[in-house]
């Protein structure tokens, strides 16, 4: 078996690397075919031998958040000890299961076809490709007289609410936007090959076209969290770009545009419909339309149960179903409400502990990453970092796999500057 490994492995590690591309082609789609494709891409990075393999002289920094979240992962396995709901733990435990596999693709990394760049493209493309279906099928299918499909379907005209409504019926509105997000930082990525490639007027016009196209389809879906973030995104990369010597003045800068884009969002109508002032009573659980509030104020009504060393992995919905029943809350308890918070999960589920080691680990990203890799993990920080607020991230196999390929490209991004900077110094 070794030696017919070894014979294919060249056509083992392009199949791999193929699976990958497909999988980040794939992000923006439902999530039934990005798990085929994730769980692919893994078995063949197996079967090229990686476990078997002796690591080479790699950089062990680099590893170091994928342990760390290794051992969050080991965490929750050992918290089922005292987890009462075993089928909830163990629900938890296979979605999760990326968190433990990727621990080896860390340490021994990938295999030298992987180009970050193309990555990238394949990303930006996927991005664009997936708003333009989006926006034209649900187009198509609310106004089906125009293009003579049926002369008997009402016309429905596509209001701001029907297509968000519809957009995360497809696909979880947080989660296709946080993929577009990416796209949008993939694109600025690889906007000098764009350039080199078309001219800068062309190239810059494709550019702006595209992440025109990204950011609107963001808005039109309303959600609330994404655009936040995708301030803060294109916040950070304006504060890292900027031709301006004197850092006060790109902060400055960045603060401006901030206010400018928060403004903006103050005049969205998923915004303007929001109780601000429960924001400072979330204990006080109504039955209105506030499900986060609601949510998170039940939850927080006894956090005694939980504070020390949690209820156990996959515990926090058995135990808000229980909160839901006792506060009359039955609609809650029929679509089985999560905590619509990540920290909060991680803090009913393995405690403070847990939750304050499972902030530890997302910092540990740029604190062991450098220059352009570094970049790269302060953006995926302060996505996912704001996202957690108001939803969990990892409670859908999107947020997982997302995670994956940005850890990848962070790996990759860090790799090639340090095999840059060692043929630099060969020279």
């Amino acid at each position: 078996m070794t030696n017919f490994l070894k014979k294919y492995q060249s056509a083992v590690g392009q199949l791999n690397y193929t699976l990958f591309l497909v999988t980040v082609a794939l992000l923006p789609f439902p999530q039934i075919f990005l798990r085929y494709a994730s769980v692919a891409w893994f078995a063949t990075w197996v079967l090229e031998g990686r476990f078997c393999s002796k690591p080479s002289q790699q950089d062990w920094r680099k590893a170091i958040p994928f342990i760390m979240f290794g051992v969050w992962y080991l965490w929750k396995i050992i918290s089922g000890l005292w987890a009462a709901d075993i089928e909830a733990y163990g629900w938890q435990l296979e979605r999760y299961l990326f968190f433990g596999l990727l621990v080896p693709v860390g340490i021994w990394g990938v295999n030298s076809l992987y180009d970050w760049k193309q990555i990238c493209k394949v990303l930006a493309i996927s991005c664009i490709a997936a708003t333009l279906i989006y926006t034209f099928t649900l187009y198509w299918v609310y106004n089906a007289r125009t293009f003579s499909l049926s002369n008997t379907l009402p016309l429905r005209p596509l209001t701001f609410e029907v297509f968000a409504d519809k957009i995360s019926h497809i696909k979880h509105r947080l989660f296709l936007c946080s993929v577009e997000m990416m796209g949008v930082m993939a694109l600025l990525y690889t906007r000098k090959d764009i350039i080199q490639k078309y001219g800068k007027i062309v190239g810059w016009g494709l550019i702006i076209i595209a992440i025109a196209i990204m950011v609107s389809f963001i808005i039109a879906t309303g959600s609330r969290a994404s655009i936040i973030s995708g301030v803060a995104l294109i916040s950070i990369w304006l504060l890292y770009q900027l031709p301006i010597r004197h850092i006060r003045y790109k902060v400055a800068l960045v603060v401006f545009a901030c206010g400018i884009g928060l403004f903006a969002l103050s005049q969205h109508p998923r915004m303007q419909e929001f109780n601000y002032a429960r924001l400072f009573s979330i204990h006080e659980v109504e039955k209105g339309d506030n499900v986060r509030l609601n949510i998170w104020g039940l939850a927080l009504e006894a956090p005694q149960d939980y504070s020390l060393y949690g209820l156990g992995a996959g515990q926090s919905t058995p135990y808000l179903q229980a909160k839901y029943t006792e506060a009359g809350l039955h609609q809650y308890n029929k679509r089985s409400y999560a905590t619509h918070n990540q920290y909060l999960e991680e803090w009913i589920e393995i405690g403070i502990p847990g939750m304050l080691f499972f902030v530890l680990a997302w910092i540990s990203i740029p604190l062991f990453n450098t220059k352009r890799g570094r970049k790269s993990a302060v953006i995926l920080l302060t996505l996912y970092a704001l996202n957690m607020l108001t939803d969990c991230m990892f409670g859908r196999y999107d947020g997982i796999i997302l995670w994956c390929v940005w850890m990848v490209l962070i790996r990759l991004q860090s790799d090639t500057e340090s095999h840059q900077q060692t043929t630099g110094d060969a020279q």
